[in-house]
């Protein structure tokens, strides 16, 4: 691991084990909207406040929160808590999102799932997924024999959802998109509906360079295959018979 993977992965080490210590009240109060256009919530604050203390000698911080923080050459593009609804609503699939971008793109990555410990980060090394609390990690491969793929916002474009059913293609939509591309070679697919932050983007996306990316204004399409992405969009561009 890089310092800067240490750093993140100490600073989520952190954090999961404040919420380990159980819910707290606090974590639920809204305190107006933050930088990436969404009310800023009490759990929010704790992931940020965590990162920017192990991630500032990185460089400038540009939170979804609390928009940019400090000073410096590298910028780390940090979303606290990818998932927030799920973690307010009690349901464990949330995490975090944090990219080190160097002269415009992104060179180190991290997304950690912070209900179960899954942790993935992409240097110059390689995709790596390891886990919380332990030392080992192993290299990302995709898994052939997945059964579903994530549909993110699918109450978005709900024709596109029902197009999926007719050509049974399953799929989940489980509400933390970054986590979701983190297991992008792992599922058959990850399709996002709407428009797109980098908060939310700029890890995760990177991670998927290996695998067949379709990206318009409205809609992403990460798959491990070809035909699966044409299948998509053309599925997205309405050319199916009902």
């Amino acid at each position: 691991m890089t310092p800067f993977v240490e750093a993140a992965k100490r600073a989520a080490e952190e954090i999961a084990a404040e919420l380990r210590k159980g819910w707290r009240s606090e974590y639920a109060d809204r305190s107006g909207i933050g930088a990436g256009g969404d009310e800023t919530a009490g759990i929010d604050e704790m992931a940020e406040k965590i990162y920017i203390h192990h991630l500032s000698a990185f460089g400038r911080i540009d939170s979804e929160e609390s928009g940019l923080v400090g000073e410096g050459r590298d910028t780390v593009i940090l979303d606290p808590i990818d998932g927030s609804s799920n973690a307010l609503s009690g349901l464990p699939y949330f995490g975090s999102s944090i990219a080190l971008e160097r002269d415009g793109s992104v060179e180190e990555a991290v997304v950690v799932n912070l209900a179960n410990g899954d942790f993935f980060y992409k240097t110059s090394g390689g995709l790596m997924h390891g886990r919380l609390g332990e030392k080992e990690a192993v290299p990302v491969r995709r898994r052939e024999a997945s059964a579903v793929g994530i549909f993110e916002k699918a109450y978005a474009d709900p024709e596109l959802a029902l197009a999926l059913l007719r050509r049974k293609m399953k799929f989940r939509s489980p509400g933390a998109v970054a986590l979701s591309l983190a297991y992008a070679h792992y599922v058959d697919f990850v399709v996002f509906a709407g428009p797109r932050r980098r908060y939310d983007f700029a890890a995760a996306l990177w991670m998927c360079e290996a695998l067949e990316v379709v990206a318009s204004e409205r809609l992403l399409v990460v798959a491990k295959s070809r035909d699966t992405a044409e299948q998509l969009v053309e599925l997205a561009q309405r050319k199916e018979s009902p």
